[in-house]
């Protein structure tokens, strides 16, 4: 499975507006695989990427009747909430595992196993930018709850920073990649792009990695 970053020139602004032309014009995929499913709704969760060369932006749409984020401080237990993730090996045989709750809280991580990671600093953290739907820090679960989207720019100078490794233009560059969302207290479905073989819940699966090329 393979999934083409399209290039764009003109600046994107994050502004969750889902319906501009860049957004548009950008292949999707769908979380829709369910290795550890057990009951409730499997709801929908859309991934849109986009580059520059100098920046990797994501879209994340994700139906959600029971958001929930609790979560606040950098590098906490994201996946502990209504939670999306973004798991890339730059080529260089680790990688990175960025996760963000649905009201923007993020926990950056960089090695080779689940085990042996570092997590990023404040002043790298500050870099990603990052425009969330849900208002507040926290989010308790509402009888409105419907859907929640994420709209993020990452650049690789601070990628490149953060994990001490020269990435340079992204133009032509193949990495090795999954996608995943968790699902907060309630339906926790643990929903992947590509599906992984393990008998519990567990991201931190490499050699399920599908490929994405800018």
């Amino acid at each position: 499975m393979q999934y083409t970053v399209k290039k764009i020139d003109a600046p994107l602004i994050l502004d969750g507006n889902i319906n501009k032309s860049q957004w548009e014009s950008a292949n999707e995929l769908t979380i829709d695989n369910y290795p550890w499913y057990k009951g409730g709704d499997k709801q929908k969760t859309s991934v849109k990427l986009l580059h520059n060369n100098t920046s990797i932006f994501l879209l994340f749409v994700c139906e959600d009747k029971h958001s929930y984020s609790e979560n606040t401080a950098l590098n906490s237990l994201v996946c502990l909430d209504s939670c999306v993730e973004f798991f890339a090996d730059p080529g260089t045989g680790s990688y990175i595992n960025l996760e963000m709750n649905c009201c923007g809280t993020v926990l950056l991580g960089y090695g080779p196993d689940r085990y042996s990671r570092i997590l990023v600093n404040p002043e790298h953290a500050s870099q990603i930018k990052i425009f969330k739907s849900v208002t507040g820090k926290t989010k308790a679960e509402s009888a409105d709850d419907k859907q929640w989207l994420l709209e993020v720019e990452v650049p690789v100078k601070m990628i490149e920073d953060f994990i001490k490794v020269k990435i340079g233009a992204l133009s032509g560059q193949e990495w090795k990649a999954n996608f995943f969302r968790c699902g907060g207290k309630t339906d926790d479905q643990y929903a992947s792009w590509l599906s992984i073989q393990a008998p519990k819940p567990d991201f931190h699966r490499p050699e399920y990695f599908g490929k994405i090329i800018f």
